[in-house]
């Protein structure tokens, strides 16, 4: 007998708290079926007080995984394209957010999922802390019922979007480079915790590492630091983009400037963007002006960059001619 299932559909994992936010829940489970999506439900929390088995067995085709009972998917080998928690517990947020759990369920979410989307009440979505983990996604859910089947529809809009672009996204890469004068290595911060969320959130939106700057479509000079001048004195200035005759001519260049100086007295272009990290938040320069990217409640401002790079670089012209 054929298996039914599509090779190349999207597979949910959709965790159910308690709560009336997991018990219509359902509505967001449908729509992904009804996009073509595999939906599996996991159950925690409690989750079963909130809705019944037979609903989830009519929903997705087969049995909620639970704490004493592990379906047959259970045991399948291959991973989900995303994971979606409904208003989980305090406690349950804390073991997601820290990935280091004794339970089942919350273990096998973490362990098939590369991302977890967590839809919770404004009260417990986190403040961004430079230790975040940009592969958790929080989405305040709404305060009145009546507005959850709204709410749920956007969410739709914005997971299949994102599972677009990073299915798009799975053949691109990026160079990431971080680079201290010698004389300053021995006081410097070899790995800011700002420069680990950028690599996070790179990866996140499914961009991988690139072996080498020519291969990569993102090239990224990270070191914002003093430079020496010629009397080995402190200065701040723009970091000069080093020749690489082996990228790719579409490469989108991105180069971080030091605080210290005036955004508007540099020179950006088309696929030379400047970034310039300031207190919660990041000005960028482009050929079109500076914009600003604030951290926002439950995604920071690395996230959002990652996101915009990753828009632009699915602009981008196809087919351009790269250099050998």
């Amino acid at each position: 007998m054929k298996s039914r299932t599509r090779k190349n559909r999207a597979r949910i994992l959709l965790a159910l708290g308690k709560g009336i936010a997991s018990s219509l829940a359902t509505e967001l489970a449908m729509l992904f079926c009804h996009a073509g999506c595999e939906v599996k439900i996991a159950l925690i929390d409690n989750g079963h007080e909130w809705i019944s088995d037979s609903a989830i067995r009519q929903i997705s085709g087969s049995a909620a995984l639970t704490a004493s009972h592990r379906p047959g998917w259970f045991f399948a080998p291959v991973a989900f394209d995303l994971a979606i928690a409904v208003a989980p517990a305090s406690l349950t947020q804390q073991l997601l957010q820290a990935r280091l759990t004794a339970d089942p369920v919350l273990e096998f979410i973490l362990q098939k999922s590369p991302t977890l989307w967590i839809l919770q009440e404004p009260a417990h979505v986190p403040a961004e802390t430079d230790d975040c983990d940009p592969r958790l996604i929080f989405r305040a859910l709404p305060t009145q019922p009546q507005q959850l089947s709204t709410f749920y529809q956007k969410i739709f809009a914005e997971c299949t979007a994102w599972l677009a672009n990073h299915r798009k996204n799975g053949k691109k890469s990026f160079w990431l480079d971080y680079q201290i004068p010698e004389q300053l290595k021995t006081i410097a911060n070899l790995r800011p915790s700002w420069l680990a969320r950028f690599d996070h959130a790179l990866q996140a939106c499914g961009i991988s590492r690139a072996e080498s700057s020519g291969d990569a479509d993102l090239l990224i000079d990270a070191y914002d630091g003093p430079q020496l001048d010629a009397d080995n004195r402190l200065v701040f200035s723009e970091p000069e983009l080093p020749a690489r005759t082996e990228s790719k001519t579409s490469a989108l260049h991105i180069i971080f400037v030091a605080p210290e100086l005036n955004l508007e007295l540099l020179t950006a272009g088309k696929n030379r963007l400047l970034a310039q990290r300031q207190n919660n938040s990041l000005h960028v320069a482009d050929q079109h002006g500076i914009r600003v990217i604030p951290d926002v409640t439950g995604q920071c401002c690395y996230a959002r960059f990652s996101s915009q790079l990753v828009n632009q670089l699915n602009c981008a012209t196809p087919g351009r001619t790269h250099q050998t």
